[in-house]
């Protein structure tokens, strides 16, 4: 996903419009304090302050900004110039930007202020008989009072029993309930570039009857994405159903594009993932048309590559109500020229002036290079070539460092050509020191999306620091942390990450030391060359036979500390049956299978010697039979094992063989469907986390957990059929975190650790 140096729009959330003499002393400074202390950010103005005709630029950006505008309507209201002006912008601002108007009528009756009788009609006959605002002015005005007038608000004058403070808590709660309702976060580090926010919201927004799909498109880390957030962010209040749909690329490779599916559906429809049941892309798109057909929505594609995918999310104009929005995001323009696609907009590379603004937000912290570093911040700017990812982390790059040493960086970057911005990138990485090197190539090719705690299990046993790295790394703008502690880092980095583990190996495979690509790692493994360079090795069979692996495939890696396995599904067996039969027949000699009950990976693949694998920390091996022998992998250094998306049950003959695991610490489980009863965990006492999650069939947790004196994280989400725990739970004295949303589990579980 794609981050973009643009104002969120929102560095206000609340724009508070009145007249000074009739409220502020009492009901708005009230209501501003209360909107303060609920963590809110709103503006409030002195009308009575101001000088000149027209809005300053500092309150027309506030009222821009804010997500919701409050006009409080006292008797006097329309006497003032300035209110009326502010009206009037709040007006175009909820057509053309999405912003939601939340009108209160404080003293004076909603009709007055529609049709303006009583005081308001006064007030124009006084701004009027002045002669001094034209009558286009004056019919913009009546014209703002009538559509805001009209709007569902707060009657206060008729309101009985009226308690002003019981009213503004109402309205806080009112207030925050919208501002949290639909949005995706945006980054704190942006600059403002209304004008490609106003042109998309033009075309789309104020066709509220009209169905709208744009494309976005635009050369990797310009900021498509963050620019389709905030579009995103303004067009939500006017949608109950809404869907955001991020990093569509990548997720479809890695979880296909039946997660997406299940994702679009679940979110339209306010439904776990759980209950949505999808078994192939053509049972999904079935669904999709069924389900969410005549529904207005609000749907953000992030990241579209294939033409085929949106053909399987979105499919034809009339899989959706009336009204429905639909904002695409991709590298590649061509993939937006469909028929569906009414419109595509470019977004080019930031002018000089936005750039040093945005370079100035990493390097010193504020909008403006301070005065002896403007020429040395135009050079960087320079470089940059008004990229914004580029613009970040070379602006994150120099804040770490002293001026004198700006000129010896900015001289390696100019050495390197303008279109080759990963290299730009890479002047980052030179300036990390081995151990964040190591931790950034990880991530780069494998930990992207993980938990951030889990990969740090792994990083500690090698005494990286990687507490200390992880915060270097996101100071560097290399990687962020969102917000639910997962990794991510933007495709530019990634890409410049892996090039940089190839370049270190001559490009030649056998001396990589991290292998992710699942086509090379399938050829690395039939070489029989030594290949003690792989420290880790990503393999992915598309369909369940799998492969048989003999004893020296494995031995030929002896430094392998990580290893990635994922088999098929049925689903994609029968996709590649045909192209795979008579390779299977001649190469391993199996029979032809015609059952898909019998498609399994081979049992006992290890057929020699035991303890292969001796360094191995993390071990994920997936999808899984039951009859799987794992015996002959070393758990001596074992620290992380993922056995999730398996058949096995706690009769497996394997968990006799991962008590071994003396210095594991993290074991998921997540959907081991067969899993009736857990297995017997003694003898894992160092394990930290234990990974539970939508295990459907689980009745039974074995009351040797209570053995698991040093556990701090139990998750059995959505084990549905979970009714309760061994009392043995009580005794796990390390124990803060206990999931159970989703289960079974009895109300007197709130007497366990949380």
């Amino acid at each position: 996903m794609e981050e973009m140096a643009v104002s969120s729009g929102f560095d206000y959330e609340v724009f508070l419009s009145f007249r000074g003499p009739d409220t502020r002393a009492g009901f708005t400074d009230f209501l501003y304090v209360s909107l303060i202390d609920a963590g809110i950010r709103a503006y409030r103005d002195d009308e009575e302050l101001r000088v000149g005709e027209e809005i300053g630029p500092e309150l027309l950006q506030a009222i821009k900004q804010s997500r919701i505008s409050i006009p409080i309507f006292s008797t006097r209201y329309a006497s003032s110039k300035w209110c009326l002006k502010e009206l009037v912008q709040m007006v175009e601002c909820k057509k053309n930007m999405g912003q939601k108007i939340m009108p209160i009528f404080y003293d004076v009756e909603p009709s007055q202020v529609r049709h303006q009788t009583g005081g308001y009609e006064q007030a124009f006959i006084e701004h009027e008989s002045k002669g001094r605002y034209s009558d286009e002015t004056i019919s913009k005005w009546k014209a703002a009072l009538s559509e805001v007038g009209a709007l569902k608000g707060w009657d206060l004058h008729s309101m009985p029993n009226r308690h002003e403070g019981d009213f503004v808590k109402t309205l806080v709660k009112k207030v925050f309930g919208e501002l949290k309702k639909g949005f995706v976060v945006l980054s704190d580090c942006l600059v403002e570039v209304d004008n490609h926010v106003s042109e998309i919201m033009r075309t789309i927004g104020p066709r509220t009857h009209e169905t709208w799909i744009v494309g976005i498109h635009g050369m990797g880390g310009v900021g498509k994405t963050t620019l389709a957030k905030i579009i995103y962010n303004q067009l939500s209040p006017n949608f109950e159903h809404r869907c955001f749909l991020s990093n569509i690329r990548e997720t479809s490779e890695v979880n296909g594009v039946e997660y997406l599916q299940n994702q679009l559906i679940s979110d339209i429809l306010k439904k776990e993932r759980k209950d949505i049941s999808i078994r192939n892309i053509d049972e999904g798109i079935e669904m999709i048309k069924d389900r969410l057909c005549g529904k207005r929505l609000l749907l953000l594609l992030d990241d579209i590559d294939k033409k085929n995918q949106l053909n399987v999310l979105m499919g034809k104009r009339n899989w959706f109500g009336e009204g429905s929005k639909v904002i695409i995001t991709s590298r590649n323009k061509e993939v937006l020229n469909v028929p569906q696609v009414d419109w595509t907009y470019e977004l080019k590379c930031m002018d000089p002036n936005k750039s040093l603004q945005l370079l100035s937000k990493h390097a010193f912290r504020s909008d403006r290079p301070l005065d002896d570093y403007l020429d040395i911040s135009r050079k960087a700017v320079g470089i940059a070539g008004g990229l914004p990812i580029a613009l970040e982390v070379i602006g994150s790059l120099l804040s770490c460092n002293r001026k004198e040493m700006w000129d010896v960086i900015l001289k390696k970057l100019e050495k390197v050509p303008h279109e080759e911005v990963s290299s730009k990138l890479r002047i980052s990485f030179e300036a990390l020191d081995d151990r964040q090197k190591h931790i950034f190539l990880d991530m780069a090719c494998f930990f992207i999306g993980y938990d951030k705690e889990i990969a740090i299990y792994m990083w500690d046993e090698t005494e990286f620091f990687p507490e200390e790295a992880l915060e270097v790394l996101q100071h560097m703008s290399l990687i962020k942390i969102d917000e639910n502690n997962t990794l991510w880092m933007h495709d530019l980095i990634r890409d410049m990450g892996r090039e940089i583990s190839r370049q270190d190996s001559n490009m030649v495979t056998e001396k990589q030391t991290r292998v992710w690509n699942v086509d090379e790692a399938l050829n690395l493994l039939m070489t029989k060359q030594e290949k003690e360079k792989v420290e880790a090795l990503r393999l992915e069979f598309r369909h369940p036979a799998g492969h048989r692996f003999a004893d020296e495939e494995f031995m030929r890696f002896p430094n392998l500390r990580l290893l990635v396995v994922n088999g098929g599904t049925i689903g994609q067996w029968f996709m590649y049956r045909l192209s795979l039969e008579t390779m299977f027949k001649i190469k391993f000699g199996i029979e032809e299978q015609t059952s898909r009950q019998n498609f399994h990976l081979p049992t006992n693949f290890f057929q020699k010697k035991s303890h292969l694998l001796p360094k191995l920390r993390w071990l994920a091996w997936h999808y899984i039979p039951r009859d799987f022998d794992i015996a002959k992998l070393s758990m001596r250094n074992l620290v992380v094992l993922s056995l999730a998306l398996s058949t096995i049950t706690h009769r497996w003959d394997g968990w006799s063989h991962i008590k071994k695991a003396k210095s594991l610490k993290v074991l998921d489980l997540t959907s081991c469907w067969h899993l009736v009863e857990t297995p017997d965990f003694s003898g894992l006492a160092n394990l930290e986390r234990l990974i539970m999650h939508s295990c459907g069939s689980l009745v039974r947790v074995d009351k040797s957990i209570g053995q698991l004196q040093r556990l701090i994280l139990l998750d059995v989400r959505y084990c549905w059929q979970l009714r309760d725990l061994p009392n043995e739970i009580h005794k796990l004295k390390s124990l803060k975190e206990l999931l159970i949303v989703g289960t079974r589990l009895q109300d007197n579980m709130s007497s366990s650790p949380s």
